[in-house]
């Protein structure tokens, strides 16, 4: 990038797209600490897919109960989805 517009735009590969990038724009999901705790995050993701491509995913039991009252109501102006899910 630096090259193709014939300045100094960054001065590093994590200014272009290290996690402080990522992170906020919803390209990663996780940052860890280390390496073990990258290891265990996968791991943790992991357990979450099927074993093989025709089996189903493991089932988990929700704590959020489907009779719970939703407050959050969308409008015509924007708004933050995530707060239909919280």
């Amino acid at each position: 990038l630096n090259k193709l517009l014939g300045k100094q735009v960054y001065t590093t590969q994590d200014q272009l797209g290290g996690p402080h990038i990522m992170v906020p724009n919803g390209v990663t999901h996780e940052l860890v600490a280390n390496d073990h705790d990258g290891v265990e995050a996968i791991l943790r993701w992991l357990s979450y897919v099927p074993e093989t491509a025709n089996a189903l995913p493991p089932v988990v039991t929700s704590k959020d109960s489907p009779a719970r009252l939703v407050r959050f109501m969308p409008s015509k102006t924007p708004y933050d989805p995530r707060h239909m899910l919280a």
